[in-house]
């Protein structure tokens, strides 16, 4: 028996599946690791001419979209029944793989989105490291703090967000609002209003007022990761790509404080999936599979060879795993976490990033540029029939 398995490329992620692959007996995989940039693409025309994979790599939000196109098979009872997957599983990692009661996917891929923290410029700023920002107000007072100009020019941003912001967009709305980026019942977007209005405006006058970044200063370069800023907002697999690309930065990772009055949740979650293709000849071998990639022990392989947090609740108190502060302030921000909930990917954060672009760079008040974003992306979701 063969099981196909597509998922995106990423160099790590590869060499993790492809030694479960090779050392696994129940059936052989047949992996293909295929560019991020043609991957929906490609799994898209494939699954709609039946001729993709038994299993592939879906972010946890758009899964609606291929369900609703009868794309998905359910997770059978004889591999994982509901009740084991709610207690198996955190919270935030399975609440979007739900749908009309049935589980269509199990979770991989964990992030919670989390502020970063140059230490050695905290210090030197008259700053402590080792403390969580309570309010808005004290990490702007802070990215002042660490802001540096020669002239009129920019030499250390106070925190860096022009260059890659979409972080901020899948946090600071989601958890601006009790049922999460999107309305529950509606499925609606519901940033076009107090607080998402508040969660733009704090975020954009990071450059436009509080001046802490300028688009023009190492544009489309990690400030951070130069040691040229004094703070970032990244997902947590950050605290593995600093440690690659950048080993003499000294950085510690922390729960940023609430953009909005009154936060719904402290932290936003992203994650990825495995499903399996309706059309897939061996649905429980493909959905074995799956488990093995899932289970505990994957998940400790993934851990500490991908920069990734657990999904399972049994490893979250595992104090083995949490070899530093760091990887520990991911590890309790997840237990807290919330999911960011939009029902698009690339093609919503090319509005979000719209948004940013519109306040930021073309001088649109805030409310116009969210009022016409909300709506752009509301149109999406009725081009994918997800909103009436």
């Amino acid at each position: 028996m063969t099981i196909s398995h597509w998922q995106h490329q990423s160099d790590a992620r590869a060499k993790i599946v492809q030694d479960f692959a090779d050392g696994y007996d129940d059936a052989s995989i047949d992996v293909q690791n295929i560019p991020y940039e043609s991957y929906f693409q490609k799994l898209g025309a494939a699954l709609e001419a039946d001729t993709g994979p038994c299993v592939f790599q879906l972010p946890a939000n758009i899964l609606a979209e291929f369900h609703d196109r009868d794309e998905l098979a359910p997770v059978p009872e004889s591999v994982m029944s509901a009740e084991e997957i709610e207690s198996s599983f955190t919270p935030a990692s399975i609440e979007l793989l739900n749908i009309d009661d049935e589980y269509y996917a199990l979770p991989t891929d964990v992030q919670t989105l989390m502020l970063f923290y140059n230490d050695d410029l905290f210090e030197e700023a008259g700053l402590d490291p080792s403390q969580d920002f309570e309010t808005w107000d004290d990490l702007v007072a802070a990215a002042e703090k660490l802001t540096k100009t020669s002239g009129d020019k920019m030499i250390q941003a106070g925190i860096d967000i022009s260059a890659s912001p979409y972080q901020w967009f899948y946090s600071a709305p989601t958890l601006a609002y009790p049922e999460g980026l999107v309305a529950d019942e509606t499925g609606d977007v519901e940033y076009d209003s107090e607080p998402g209005y508040q969660a733009w405006d704090r975020l954009t006058s990071l450059v436009t007022d509080n001046a802490v970044d300028d688009p023009e200063f190492l544009a489309e370069q990690s400030k951070f990761g130069l040691g040229k800023a004094g703070m970032t907002f990244k997902e947590f697999t950050f605290t593995g790509v600093y440690q690659l690309t950048a080993p003499d930065l000294n950085f510690s990772v922390h729960v940023a404080p609430p953009v909005t009055d009154d936060a719904a949740a402290p932290v936003a979650s992203t994650s990825w999936s495995y499903a399996v293709s309706a059309d897939c000849e061996d649905q429980d071998a493909a959905w074995e599979w799956v488990a093995h990639l899932t289970s505990e022990e994957s998940q400790r392989v993934w851990i500490e060879g991908g920069g990734e947090l657990p999904s399972r609740t049994a490893l979250l108190d595992d104090e083995s795993l949490q070899g530093d502060s760091n990887i520990a302030a991911g590890f309790t921000a997840l237990a807290e976490a919330v999911p960011y909930d939009s029902r698009g990917w690339d093609d919503a954060y090319a509005i979000q990033q719209e948004i940013w672009d519109e306040i930021t760079l073309n001088g649109t008040a805030v409310e116009d540029a969210v009022d016409k974003g909300a709506e752009a992306e509301r149109e999406l979701y009725r081009t994918k029939g997800l909103l009436e």
